[in-house]
């Protein structure tokens, strides 16, 4: 329909050419939008509309190129927040439409992952590390005030809290639909660093606990 002037597949009339010149077209306030729809900027060629949205575990993005009346729509079954594939994949078949070649960019999500994963084991290493020596860490403050002593506490206690509040407290908020799993499929690289941190603080924090009893 927004490619044929407003009529459907039967050459039924929808909507007026003028409604859809409207709705093409920035409105008060916002150059950038029109009713629904988002307009290119001058430097993306072919100038086009689109309207886009994404969930947890979903991503869509629809573009209309007023000039040569081509369409796209990508629906993914995926949303990885740190680049956005369905814009990249639509871009590119316009492209094609265009006669030109499609521009493939840096594997910036990959990027980002790989180096989340360097940073996630050499925090687990560390964490490793602070798990083998907490007696060793608990025996060199064991005359110190126990205010003191659960003090240094602190920042495990901060990634325990602030970390199982994200995991356990936010998915059982009212209204909120979103579990666990989603936010693993929106992003797993970076909720496996968390867990890595989460997972580690516990122990670290429970460990010098219980040497901070025994050793009294």
């Amino acid at each position: 329909m927004h490619t044929a002037g407003g009529q459907n597949a039967s050459g039924q009339q929808l909507l007026s050419k003028s409604l859809l010149e409207e709705s093409y077209s920035p409105q008060a306030g916002s150059k950038k939008h029109g009713l629904g729809w988002s307009l290119s900027a001058p430097d993306i060629q072919p100038a086009r509309i689109s309207h886009s949205g994404v969930l947890t575990n979903y991503q869509t993005q629809q573009d209309i190129v007023p000039s040569s009346g081509y369409a796209v729509a990508v629906l993914l079954n995926s949303f990885t927040p740190t680049f956005e594939h369905a814009y990249e994949i639509s871009s590119g078949i316009l492209q094609l439409t265009e006669g030109q070649e499609a521009e493939v960019g840096a594997a910036v999500p990959t990027i980002i992952d790989l180096t989340l994963g360097m940073i996630t084991l050499v925090y687990l290493a560390l964490g490793i590390r602070g798990i083998m020596r907490s007696k060793k860490w608990a025996t060199k403050r064991k005359h110190q005030a126990a205010w003191k002593y659960y003090l240094r506490l602190t920042p495990q206690l901060i990634a325990v809290i602030g970390i199982g509040w994200l995991f356990f407290i936010v998915p059982s908020l009212q209204d909120n639909s979103a579990t666990i799993k989603d936010a693993f499929g929106l992003w797993l690289a970076a909720m496996i660093f968390l867990t890595v941190i989460f997972l580690v603080a516990c122990v670290v924090t429970a460990r010098r606990i219980y040497y901070r009893v025994v050793l009294k």
